[in-house]
C-alpha cells in the first residue's frame, strides 16, 4: 500500500461518520471531515503520480471512495431533509454504470466524461453548501435553499449523464 492509498483508505474510512454527523445536524464535526475528505482527494492523486504509484486500481479506489464518501453524506443531508432522497440514491448508480461501462473492474482505467467530472465536484459541492454554512452559524433559511436547489440540478445532470453513457454503450453494442 502507497501512501496515495493510504490518504484515500483515511477518507473511505470516515464515510460512514461524516454520514452520521450530516443526518444528525453536527455540523462541526461534518465539516472537519467533508475538508478531511477534500484534502486527502487532491493529494491522493498528486502523490501517487509523483511517486509513480498511479495505476488503474488506485483509480477505482479513489472514484469508488469519492461515491462512497459522498454517497453518505448526500443520504445524512437527505435524512435530515436538506436535500431530496434521489441524489443519493443515484450517485451510487452512476458510479456503477460508469465502472461496468469503463470495464474497470477487469483493470481498464476509467473513461470519464464532462458531465461525470462535473457531477463528481458538484456532489462534494451539494454537501458542502448545506455543510458549511450550517457549521459556521450563517443563515438559517441559506444551506437548506441552496442544497436543494444544487441537489435537483445534480439529479438532473446525473441522469443526462447516465442516459449519455446508455446511448453510447447502446450504439457500440449495435454497431457490432
Amino acid at each position: 500500500m502507497n501512501w496515495a492509498n493510504v490518504l484515500t483508505a483515511l477518507r473511505l474510512a470516515a464515510a460512514p461518520a461524516a454520514g452520521w454527523f450530516t443526518a444528525g445536524e453536527h455540523w462541526l464535526a461534518a465539516l472537519l471531515l467533508w475538508v478531511l475528505a477534500i484534502v486527502t482527494d487532491v493529494f491522493d492523486g498528486i502523490l501517487a503520480r509523483r511517486f509513480g504509484a498511479a495505476s488503474s486500481g488506485g483509480g477505482l479506489f479513489d472514484h469508488a471512495t469519492d461515491c462512497a464518501f459522498v454517497t453518505f453524506c448526500l443520504g445524512g443531508l437527505a435524512s435530515a431533509g436538506s436535500i431530496p432522497w434521489l441524489l443519493p440514491v443515484l450517485v451510487p448508480l452512476a458510479f456503477l454504470q460508469y465502472a461496468l461501462d469503463s470495464r474497470a473492474l477487469a483493470g481498464q482505467p476509467l473513461r470519464t466524461n464532462r458531465i461525470g467530472k462535473f457531477n463528481g465536484i458538484g456532489y462534494f459541492a451539494v454537501a458542502g453548501a448545506v455543510i458549511v454554512p450550517s457549521a459556521l452559524g450563517w443563515w438559517e433559511w441559506l444551506p437548506t435553499a441552496l442544497g436543494e436547489t444544487l441537489a435537483w440540478l445534480l439529479v438532473a445532470s446525473t441522469l443526462l449523464s447516465m442516459g449519455e453513457r446508455l446511448l453510447l454503450t447502446l450504439r457500440g453494442y449495435f454497431a457490432k
